[in-house]
């Protein structure tokens, strides 16, 4: 906004006095003078039009902390010898913002633009006034200029990251989040890993206290593809005092149905005749994969992220109560690393983790030494995340480049 200052206040007593007519002569040909310069203007004898500014001023006033407010300046013709000069108000009491500053800028050429950023970020309200002025067409412009700026304290978010947690259930379709003050409301937007909308929600809450868990909740619809999942949840909350914050989380996992590899006994070896079943199961991998990597390719496209997170294939390795629990832990491990290295030779572009739990993580519950077939399984899982583990087992990389 600028405050334009005229220079007609300042020739009004300059104009030479009239000679022969009175003041209530002069009066009377008011109407008539004010005619006739009406017809000059629209004959166009000569009177020049008021110049148009040879800047544009954008502000962005308000910002959270440590953010600073920013002031900028397009040129509608090439400028030089730019100067801003400004300083908080003092007028309306105490502002947030007590030095003065100023910006200098040589030569800004046509249709180019500079921003300046105003204040040192501490929180409050600051009025500023000052003055912006340079060379235009060799001839000194200048305005003043007068504004507001505020910096509010910045709403942080905290939530969960174990996406395998009770504060995030895909299933009943709620997160749940903290805020770092009181809370007001939410809104949260679902998007699923083909890119279709398949759901949305609000709350409202109550000046909940800092620190609460708070859920939020949403409608779920039906994705363009049957077999996809949620890949997004993307977040906006405001807090009571309006401050806002957004929040996007990729809680994207798939758990990939195969048919499982046969190994002979304490062998890790994978013969021939099961290369078909992992060959089958490499091509459903892929076809995941693609999915999810166009939607999230769409997302860099669109600036919704800068960096799509990367997909990763999870290989976890299980055995039966047959034999000691380190003997099993070695052999499940042994048993996925292969399966994983088979998937990497057969051309998987993506990172691979591999893990054993032996015999932890039974599908059907056995005593000890119990041969079970359906407990000696692998589990392949495509995820952004990894997935969870028992206590004292981590997941291993098959190529640590590729993290």
């Amino acid at each position: 906004m600028w405050r334009v200052e005229t220079d007609a206040a300042y020739e009004m007593d300059r104009r030479p006095r009239s000679s022969g007519v009175s003041m209530t002569h002069r009066t009377a040909l008011v109407p008539w003078v004010c005619l006739l310069a009406a017809c000059i203007v629209c004959l166009g004898l000569g009177v020049q039009t008021a110049q148009a500014d040879p800047l544009r001023m954008g502000l962005t006033s308000k910002v959270s902390a440590p953010d600073r407010p920013t002031l900028s300046l397009t040129a509608d013709e090439s400028v030089t010898e730019l100067r801003i000069d400004v300083e908080p108000d003092t007028a309306e009491g105490k502002p947030a913002e007590s030095a003065a500053q100023s910006f200098k800028e040589k030569k800004l050429a046509a249709g180019k633009k500079i921003t300046f950023p105003i204040g040192s970020g501490k929180t409050g309200t600051t009025r500023w006034h000052g003055m912006i002025q340079c060379l235009a067409g060799g001839k000194l412009w200048k305005r003043s200029i007068d504004f507001e700026t505020e910096v509010t304290t910045r709403l942080e978010i905290r939530f969960d990251p174990n996406y395998y947690s009770k504060h995030i259930n895909l299933a009943e379709h709620y997160v749940e989040v903290q805020f770092s003050a009181p809370a007001a409301r939410g809104e949260i937007t679902v998007t699923a890993d083909d890119g279709s909308d398949v759901g949305s929600g609000h709350a409202t809450f109550s000046d909940d206290p800092p620190g609460t868990w708070l859920r939020l909740s949403w409608t779920p619809r039906a994705a363009k593809n049957p077999e996809s999942v949620v890949l997004r949840l993307a977040i906006k909350l405001q807090d009571s005092t309006g401050n806002s914050s957004t929040l996007d989380l990729y809680p994207w996992a798939v758990s990939v149905p195969h048919v499982d590899v046969s190994f002979a006994t304490a062998s890790w070896d994978i013969s021939d005749s099961e290369r078909a079943k992992l060959d089958e199961s490499l091509a459903k991998i892929n076809a995941i994969l693609d999915r999810v990597e166009r939607t999230l390719l769409s997302f860099a496209e669109r600036g919704i992220v800068a960096t799509p997170p990367r997909p990763k294939l999870y290989v976890n390795g299980h055995t039966d109560t047959v034999g000691s629990d380190p003997d099993n832990l070695t052999l499940s491990r042994n048993r996925a690393r292969a399966i994983a290295t088979y998937f990497h030779q057969r051309g998987f572009r993506m990172p691979i983790y591999f893990a054993g739990c032996g015999e932890r993580q039974l599908r059907i519950k056995t005593a000890d030494n119990t041969d079970e077939a359906r407990n000696r399984h692998a589990d392949y899982t495509l995820a952004l995340e990894s997935p969870p583990l028992p206590a004292g087992i981590a997941w291993l990389p098959l190529n640590p480049k590729l993290r």
